[in-house]
């Protein structure tokens, strides 16, 4: 997961939208502070704000759908791979709330996320 671009909201309070790629997909998230450059490298996950319509998903497959009526939206459909923390393709995202008991580590899972964070 790499910073791609960096547009600024406010360069003194360190508020940006930031464009991450995994090389092959780009996704919009929120960054404050934001104290990385274009071509960082991120290391720790993404995380997944206000957390909806979580449940198994019927594929085994990486999706990644943006929503058009809120700015930061995404419906993702990714492998729940520890806890809270979910791959989707190569991005590494973690989500705000508890994962359902029924759903275990391995299992695919699909999601609404209204805002993306990186820290």
């Amino acid at each position: 997961m790499k910073i791609k671009n960096i547009e600024w909201i406010s360069k003194e309070a360190l508020e940006a939208e930031v464009i991450v790629t995994d090389g092959e997909t780009e996704i919009r998230c929120f960054a404050q502070p934001l104290n990385y450059t274009e071509g960082y490298v991120l290391k720790n996950p993404i995380y997944c704000l206000n957390v909806s319509d979580l449940m198994k998903a019927e594929r085994p497959k990486y999706t990644i759908e943006k929503l058009e009526d809120e700015y930061f939206s995404y419906i993702f459909t990714g492998k729940l791979v520890y806890k809270e923390k979910v791959m989707v393709g190569k991005f590494i995202l973690e989500l705000d709330n508890e994962i359902p008991g029924d759903i275990n580590d391995g299992d695919f899972i699909t999601f609404l996320c209204q805002r993306l964070d990186i820290f």
